[in-house]
């Protein structure tokens, strides 16, 4: 090696020696990945019945913001549960009503499947008012057990719950709630429907027949449910502390010493 070479041959020993400290300090502080955060799947909705032995005169709320039906005895919510009501082009009519029929093992004349001789589905949604069934078909409506109708072609009865409103404008119910509700509920029980479906929040899903059921809130009266106030919390006892005898007065003239 010349000496006049010298000087470039250290150029390029130091550029590569600087290239290779920013590669090296690139690595050791490129972050890694942050992996997506995945919410948690939505609680479990509240279903209990705690109406045995109070009397009252019964109401049925359904609530179409919150998707849940509360039911009263003596202005007293006694139960409640998760609802599928009318999706957007069935929307569940708000309003105030009265139980006007029920039938155990009802079935729609509207909606329901076109199954052919050895019984098939061929078409499982079908509306009778538009659709006719193909040669060697017949209509076989849609189970809705424990119906119980409200108005026109709207009731509650049992159904799947996707935890949407979802349903052609009925009150879909969990199976075992939905039995509750119909055996308690005599025909001509006042039924109010308020809020609006677009404001519900998605929930769990709630297949038929599966047992859904929880703790009972504590008591809470109509007005409170209506005015969005919270269940009163049970009371707590007081303990009654014991008195603590005073000590006994020193007599005069006795001297006190500080121990440390």
């Amino acid at each position: 090696m010349t000496t006049s070479n010298a000087p470039h041959l250290l150029f390029h020993k130091w550029s590569a020696l600087m290239l290779a400290a920013v590669m090296l300090s690139q690595c050791a502080t490129q972050k890694k990945p942050i992996a997506p955060v995945v919410p948690p799947p939505p609680p479990p909705p509240e279903a209990y019945w705690k109406g045995d032995g109070v009397s009252g005169p019964r109401k049925i709320v359904i609530d179409l913001s919150e998707q849940q039906l509360r039911y009263f005895k003596g202005g007293q919510l006694v139960g409640v549960a998760p609802i599928s009501s009318g999706r957007e082009s069935h929307s569940t009519t708000t309003g105030t009503y009265r139980i006007i029929e029920k039938d155990l093992n009802h079935r729609s004349s509207i909606y329901g499947s076109f199954v052919d001789a050895a019984g098939n589905v061929i078409n499982d949604d079908v509306d009778t008012r538009r659709d006719s069934p193909p040669p060697g078909a017949k209509y076989v409506g849609a189970g809705m057990r424990y119906f119980m109708r409200v108005t026109g072609g709207i009731g509650m009865h049992e159904g799947y719950l996707p935890g949407y409103p979802a349903s052609h404008g009925c009150i879909r119910l969990p199976t075992k709630m939905a039995a509750i509700f119909y055996n308690e509920t005599p025909v001509g029980t006042p039924v109010e429907i308020v809020g609006h479906a677009s404001l519900a929040s998605r929930q769990t899903a709630v297949p038929i027949g599966a047992d859904l059921w929880s703790t009972p809130a504590p008591a809470t009266t109509q007005s409170d449910v209506a005015a969005g106030k919270p269940a009163k919390p049970p009371r707590e006892k007081r303990v009654r502390r014991s008195k603590q005898p005073k000590p006994a007065p020193l007599p005069p003239g006795t001297t006190l010493f500080l121990v440390e």
